[in-house]
């Protein structure tokens, strides 16, 4: 007879935040999993996934995902799924406002999972968004990008504005999230986690990461790996001069802006590229010189004012399931309160 495990395989869903750590979660924890013992983001079920929660609401690509958690659950493949997938929180320079739909969808695909949610200080996490923006989009002041005119943060007119993505810095969802899927999963099986303890209490999240995955430890990765760092401010200024321009307050005939014509685009790929590699591989390896971003204008204590309660209420959740687990959440004030409404974008 077929133990409860070999009858329904363990689910562990990664769902982001993006910017919190994601990439060495991906490659030193889950990457070096045992093959024999995990399954960790196999195709084609992870990568049908990714395409469903990376468009919300496609019913042909939920189908695609549907089907392919129908072949994996009928493959016989007993080993613990591991999928880890930042898009399932959102997009995020539509300030994860399409959450919701990814979180009905997953509910639907996955409903025995366990989740582990990275959120991080909306004031870090929204210059760290701007630095990943400038690596492939065009360079645009972090005012413009953060939606701050004439001594304010405002609303955003359109996803694109002066041809650039954009976001609004007072909107961000974060906990809002924890609370939905804590709401639908259980709060015994989703656990809130920092980026901030990644680095400060590492012991500690590797730790309930592996507890999570049923294991006594994390495997150790077989060398230090260097990731990539943000471009430094110095890189940005020097290789971005156009962060330097002055914009006006944008309107509805500044949405999306300018297009470039494709010719042009295929010939100013590669120099992006190249200048990207330059500034991650040469110039900052070099000499890495960096300084806050949101110090100008007191955007940074706007930011954290804004957000000190949501932000207090995170870091209590995240101590209470990083020192006595998920369950612990529950047993605490505030976690199955109702996520504050928000007008649909």
């Amino acid at each position: 007879m077929k133990s409860d495990q070999e009858t329904h395989p363990r689910v562990i869903l990664h769902i982001g935040l993006h910017k919190t750590g994601t990439r060495f979660l991906q490659r030193e924890v889950f990457g070096q999993l045992n093959q024999e013992q995990f399954n960790y983001n196999p195709e084609p079920l992870w990568p049908e996934l990714r395409q469903a929660v990376r468009r919300p609401g496609d019913a042909e690509l939920a189908a695609r995902a549907r089907e392919a958690v129908a072949q994996w659950r009928a493959s016989g493949d007993y080993r613990t799924l591991v999928l880890s997938e930042p898009h399932i929180s959102g997009d995020m320079y539509g300030n994860h406002h399409d959450y919701a739909k990814n979180l009905e969808l997953v509910r639907e695909l996955f409903p025995e999972a366990r989740i582990i949610f990275f959120v991080r200080k909306q004031s870090d996490w929204l210059q760290s968004a701007y630095r990943q923006h400038l690596v492939k989009g065009k360079p645009i002041p972090i005012e413009v990008f953060l939606n701050f005119y004439h001594g304010e943060f405002r609303p955003r007119v359109a996803r694109e504005v002066y041809g650039a993505r954009n976001v609004e810095a007072l909107s961000l969802r974060f906990l809002e999230i924890y609370r939905a899927y804590a709401r639908t999963f259980g709060p015994d099986r989703v656990c809130l986690l920092r980026q901030e303890d990644l680095r400060k209490r590492s012991a500690e999240v590797k730790a309930l990461i592996a507890g999570l995955l049923g294991l006594d430890s994390l495997p150790e990765p077989p060398r230090e790996k260097r990731h990539n760092r943000s471009y430094s401010a110095l890189a940005i200024h020097l290789f971005h001069p156009s962060v330097l321009l002055r914009y006006p307050r944008p309107g509805p005939e500044n949405a999306r802006g300018r297009r470039i014509p494709q010719w042009l685009n295929d010939i100013l790929g590669p120099l992006r590229r190249l200048r990207r590699n330059i500034i991650q591989h040469v110039f900052d390896r070099i000499m890495y010189k960096d300084w806050d971003l949101l110090a100008r204008h007191g955007m940074r204590e706007r930011i954290e004012a804004h957000y000190a309660e949501e932000n207090a209420e995170m870091e209590r959740i995240a101590s209470a399931i990083l020192e006595n687990g998920p369950a612990a959440a529950a047993e605490n004030r505030g976690e199955g309160t109702q996520a504050p409404r928000r007008e649909k974008e």
